[in-house]
């Protein structure tokens, strides 16, 4: 990983004509702003801070970029995140040391799941950095890159701007952040932003690596090969499919395959869900059946941007050799054992489908089971086995975006079909619980910016919804009308299942989660806030589709449902894994 870059050297005092290269004179700040819109980004996350004033008010002033105005950094973070899964890069701006640090956790996540996120950091002033000042926010060593250190773990490329340097490096730093798909992260000094730099604003290079073209076209025969002597091939979608925004390339392929074709929990919706080829999720033995049976059974499964982590896989539960697996990622293909280096999907996909010769279905048709509960034997409690799938016959209906919180939220969704279109976010790698709330108020924003625009819908548990309830005041704040569910289950369900099943530590305090809108909606700043749809706690079945009908179709209001579910019942699939888990993390005497 690259160190960052440069040392300000000496004290950049009082610049009377602007530097660097390039026809045209802006600001530093400026400069970043314009290269951030060009790639699509409309908004900056963030809290503001005493080093980074001088840059928010070029946000504030700049055409077509709107500041987050979020509670926190951590929230910050997670809607950078989430906006960044909508429309393809995100923002946000933290103050140095302090507010920063606030934001690591969500920079580690969007750094584990492969989200690219500019992280723009106001620093201390350039004199106060030469003379090695004490100030606050700092350790009070006069080491004022400590923090931006801690950082090159979780970012891919780092910058500390000089007016001589910063042009060049903000492009260099948002490119890889563009084509890596991973976080960056931008030191600004509060008396940088606002130097005047000369530039050349030719648009932004952001083209993917191609591959080399006979490393490649080997790769693709080699491929075409073993699929030709296959007898029962499929094609498995995961989460990198997603994230490099290759949804085009593995729809040409699919239909010219005539292959069935599974996802991944972290793959979901990067092809229609109602494609005439879509079988269902595929979470090894955790898998319901016939989807299990039929995934074990192949010969040679194409696995297209795959991430093999414990949740993504049923606990490391895949029973496919080796020796029958292609897998198709950015920068590789692996076929059996052989390795192709710097033979990512995009090319290798476009190849595939203009080569490979089209296969009879022999397949049943799919059958979708939906979610299955523990509990199955109430008519009037609402129960797991029940409410997703009332939730799934909406998500099948229209496109949205479905933000899922880590644990029950997710489990009970996975295995609902979403409408062609929909946008499906869940924290499945880095599960950083309290993530779904802040990611829902990015996704709501970026979906609202979309050339076609989609509602967000938030499901989440109550102990996450605590973790990061503030920022629905800024749900208000931009008038974002999405509809928000919190499972109310008395507590972490999930953690229940793993450990301390009837400990208090896993026992969240009651909220009155339906009346949330309330506490925050101000009546002298009521005309700076959506309408309000319902705000219910619905503790029977008989309530829940009619309020899931009104909130649904009514969407020029923000909702809020809370459901009131048992303590220990949950979708089956999140209570083996937690059983797997448990088994995992138990002290068996021999560690």
């Amino acid at each position: 990983m690259p160190a960052v870059s440069g040392a300000i050297s000496g004290v950049v005092r009082n610049i009377e004509e602007a530097v660097g290269v390039g026809n045209e004179t802006c600001t530093v700040a400026n400069y970043l702003l314009r290269r951030l819109k060009e790639l699509g980004c409309g908004t900056v996350f963030g809290v503001p801070g005493d080093f980074n004033l001088e840059f928010l008010d070029s946000v504030e002033d700049f055409e077509g970029i709107t500041w987050g105005y979020n509670t926190s950094e951590l929230a910050a973070g997670y809607a950078a995140d989430g906006y960044a899964r909508v429309c393809g890069i995100g923002a946000l701006c933290t103050t140095f040391g302090v507010g920063e640090l606030s934001a690591i956790n969500a920079q580690a996540g969007s750094f584990a799941e492969m989200v690219p996120v500019v992280h723009i950091v106001g620093t201390p002033s350039t004199v106060s950095q030469a003379n090695g000042a004490i100030l606050h926010h700092s350790l009070g060593n006069g080491d004022f890159r400590v923090f931006s250190r801690m950082f090159q773990e979780v970012t891919v490329a780092q910058a500390m701007l000089r007016p001589d340097n910063a042009a060049s490096e903000i492009d260099r730093v948002i490119r890889e952040c563009f084509v890596r798909r991973r976080p960056v992260y931008i030191g600004l000094p509060s008396d940088v932003a606002n130097q005047k730099i000369k530039v050349d604003m030719k648009p932004l290079d952001v083209t993917p690596p191609e591959n080399p073209k006979s490393a490649e076209a080997e790769a693709v025969d080699r491929i075409l090969d073993v699929i030709n002597k296959a007898k029962n091939p499929a094609i498995l979608i995961d989460g990198c499919a997603q994230r490099f925004h290759i949804e085009k390339e593995i729809r040409d392929f699919v239909d010219a395959s005539g292959l069935p074709v599974y996802e991944s929990p972290m793959g979901k919706a990067v092809l229609s869900e109602f494609h005439k080829q879509f079988r269902g999720v595929y979470l090894g033995e955790l898998t319901p059946e016939p989807v299990k049976s039929e995934v074990n059974n192949v010969d040679v499964l194409i696995r297209i941007g795959s991430i093999k982590s414990d949740f993504n896989t049923g606990g490391f539960t895949m029973q496919i050799s080796k020796d029958k697996q292609i897998e198709l990622h950015s920068d590789h293909t692996l076929i059996f054992h052989a390795r192709w280096e710097n033979v990512g999907f995009r090319g290798v996909l476009k190849g595939l489908a203009k080569r490979i010769q089209s296969r009879a279905w022999t397949l049943p048709p799919a059958k979708f089971l939906g979610t299955q509960g523990l509990l199955t034997d109430s008519t009037d409690e609402i129960q797991h086995g029940y409410f997703w799938n009332v939730l799934g016959s909406y998500f099948s209906k229209d496109p949205h975006i479905v933000t899922v919180e880590t644990g029950t939220s997710s489990f009970g969704t996975s295995l609902q079909r979403l409408a062609e279109g929909s946008i499906y976010i869940s924290q499945v790698l880095w599960g950083s619980i309290g993530f779904a709330t802040a990611a829902a108020l990015g996704a709501s924003i970026a979906g609202r910016e979309l050339e076609k625009p989609k509602r967000t819908v938030l499901v989440t548990g109550d102990g996450s919804f605590q973790m990061t309830a503030t920022d629905l005041s800024t749900f208000l704040r931009h008038k974002l009308t999405p509809i928000i569910i919190i499972i109310n289950n008395d507590g972490y369900t999930i953690e229940r299942y793993i450990h301390g099943e009837n400990r208090n530590y896993n026992h969240t305090m009651m909220w009155n989660y339906a009346k949330s809108l309330e506490y925050f909606a101000v009546p002298s700043q009521r005309d700076m806030q959506p309408a309000f749809g319902l705000q219910s706690r619905i503790q029977t079945k008989s309530e829940v589709e009619p309020a899931l009908r009104q909130a649904f179709g009514e969407t020029d209001k923000i909702h809020i449902l809370e459901i009131i579910m048992p303590k220990l019942d949950a979708p089956i699939g999140m209570v083996k894994t937690a059983e797997k888990t448990a088994a995992e993390n138990k002290y068996d005497g021999n560690s």
